[in-house]
């Protein structure tokens, strides 16, 4: 039984932002800001709630005794989350199963994004690499040579839990650019030999570190994405995703 405290502990100003940070400062559940700005003055719009209750009285124990717990104790980070006030009091009053099992979920799904985004830090790329989304980022819309439907990887490479519409995606990025995005390795690798053996070796060490988290395809290619774009000079998400798409069709990811 998870431990309670009769008397309930305020979380700390420091758990606050932490937990404020966590969702992106919109509610997880309904997506209202959480912070409201007057003038100069930023008002503080969300409530710390208890997933498992803090004091959960009788008819509580009762229906959630056989209900996921996200830590023993009440008042860790794992068992809290940053709600508006409207959702907070939906959420307590009357509390119930498939309130109780959705927040968990949502927490679930906050929890493994925030350990994503610690991630990014732990892995670095090449800098090279930044040379190839230059070219990318410029792109003028010219035409480019077209690689055939018949050589693209993804679908032998894909299974169900590839979303369809990314996986179109993929395809179309790889149709249009992968010859062009190979060709600017083969120049990075003129200047400086084994430059994109470093990068390619780059890639796959984060996709099996992703693959090991138990994430599916459509989560790799999302998790991927933004790696690349917040590690590197990638300002822009179509770039990054143009770039994912390469290292599928080169073997890199989805192998």
């Amino acid at each position: 039984m998870a431990k309670s405290d009769p008397t309930r502990k305020k979380p700390t100003e420091n758990m606050g932002l932490v937990l404020f940070d966590e969702v992106g400062g919109i509610c997880p559940k309904c997506t209202k800001p959480l912070m409201r700005k007057s003038k100069s003055k930023m008002t503080k719009l969300f409530e710390i709630a208890h997933i498992y209750p803090n004091s959960p009285r009788t008819h509580e124990v009762e229906l959630l005794k056989s209900e996921e717990r996200l830590s023993e104790n009440v008042d860790d980070e794992s068992n809290l989350i940053a709600l508006c006030r409207d959702c907070h009091k939906i959420f307590d009053n009357p509390r119930t199963i498939d309130g109780y099992r959705e927040m968990v979920s949502l927490k679930k799904e906050l929890q493994r994004l925030s350990g994503l985004k610690k991630g990014w830090f732990d892995n670095s790329i090449d800098y090279e690499i930044n040379k190839v989304i230059a070219s990318l980022a410029s792109f003028t819309g010219e035409a480019l040579e077209e690689l055939s439907l018949e050589a693209i990887t993804v679908d032998s490479k894909s299974d169900e839990t590839l979303n369809g519409l990314v996986k179109l995606k993929i395809k179309s990025n790889v149709r249009y650019f992968y010859s062009d995005i190979k060709s600017k390795f083969a120049e990075l690798d003129k200047a400086e030999p084994y430059t994109s053996d470093t990068i390619y070796s780059q890639i796959k060490t984060y996709y099996l570190k992703l693959k090991k988290k138990n994430l599916d395809q459509t989560q790799i290619f999302s998790a991927l994405t933004d790696w690349i774009k917040n590690s590197t000079d990638c300002e822009n998400t179509e770039v990054s995703e143009i770039l994912v798409s390469f290292f599928i069709q080169n073997c890199e990811v989805y192998s």
